[in-house]
């Protein structure tokens, strides 16, 4: 694995960037094709994606710089704006860009759960594209696994090569010792995710938003996504060995999945108890 796609000089495109562009043109021709059935048009789509996108970059880096703040940013503080090598946390750019679309929706008055419904349905597979641009990269490695067939070694000056020679594992001319490839793992689940979500959308379970007598069924997507991503994520952290915050015993990512399974508990409540025309949403301006 090589994270360079291109290297013409001074222009050099990563694997991991085209990858990230990938996911981006999923996501909205994914997204454009659930809007039909939403009404939805596809400049309302591209505004939304702006707001999205500009708000997860900077969520994202944000919390990998601060996770990665004294191993790689202390000495050169100016590297923060390098974003084209990876560096991102993902769920530092679901936060933000959660509370980015918060804020479009009351502003759009929007009905915030059809709309976190709706946007969530096509996110893993995007989410998985990314997870195949990280193991190009290099990044969010694996622990060591032995002589197991599901092992991957990485060239030497490879993120986890550089983890290995300063642990004194290898030498300079060797890859790493075998690891488990958890970037590819991760993007099983995500498109396993998007399966689920995908059947769900189509069966009509889910899109209370298009039919505002079944409004008490908003939110169904949201809480499956916020549930089993975060049950994946959590599990799938244990396989991990590159640098990871932590908080008490475990690590940041586990942390932040173990309180989205509490507010994806907190939403399925809701909406069991929730009457067909709640006043806890936010109405969108064609319901008046």
């Amino acid at each position: 694995m090589h994270p360079l796609l291109l290297d013409l000089g001074p222009l050099k495109i990563h694997w991991y960037g085209a990858c990230v562009a990938l996911a981006l043109l999923a996501y909205m021709f994914t997204l454009r094709r659930l809007g039909r059935d939403t009404g939805r048009s596809p400049d309302y789509i591209s505004n939304l994606l702006i707001v999205i996108v500009l708000s997860a970059v900077v969520g994202s880096r944000m919390a990998y710089v601060l996770e990665h703040w004294s191993e790689h940013y202390a000495a050169d503080p100016l590297s923060v704006f390098n974003i084209t090598q990876g560096g991102h946390v993902f769920y530092g750019g679901l936060l933000l860009s959660g509370a980015a679309i918060v804020l479009f929706a009351r502003i759009h008055r929007e009905r915030l759960l059809g709309l976190f419904d709706f946007l969530v349905t096509a996110l893993p597979l995007a989410h998985a594209i990314g997870r195949v641009g990280c193991f190009l990269e290099g990044c969010c490695y694996g622990r060591q696994c032995g002589d197991s067939a599901l092992g991957v070694t990485y060239p030497p000056h490879s993120h986890a090569w550089s983890q290995q020679l300063h642990d004194g594992l290898i030498s300079h001319a060797d890859p790493t010792l075998p690891l488990y490839p958890t970037q590819l793992f991760e993007a099983a689940a995500l498109l396993a995710l998007f399966a689920i979500l995908m059947a769900t959308w189509r069966r009509r379970v889910c899109r209370a938003f298009a039919s505002p007598p079944s409004r008490r069924h908003e939110g169904v997507q949201l809480a499956l996504y916020l549930a089993l991503y975060a049950a994946a994520r959590f599990i799938l952290e244990t396989f991990r060995s590159d640098t990871r915050l932590l908080v008490g015993p475990l690590t940041i990512g586990q942390a932040i999945s173990l309180a989205l399974l509490a507010l994806a508990a907190a939403l399925a409540f809701y909406i069991y108890n929730a009457r067909p025309r709640s006043s806890l949403v936010i109405r969108n301006s064609r319901d008046e």
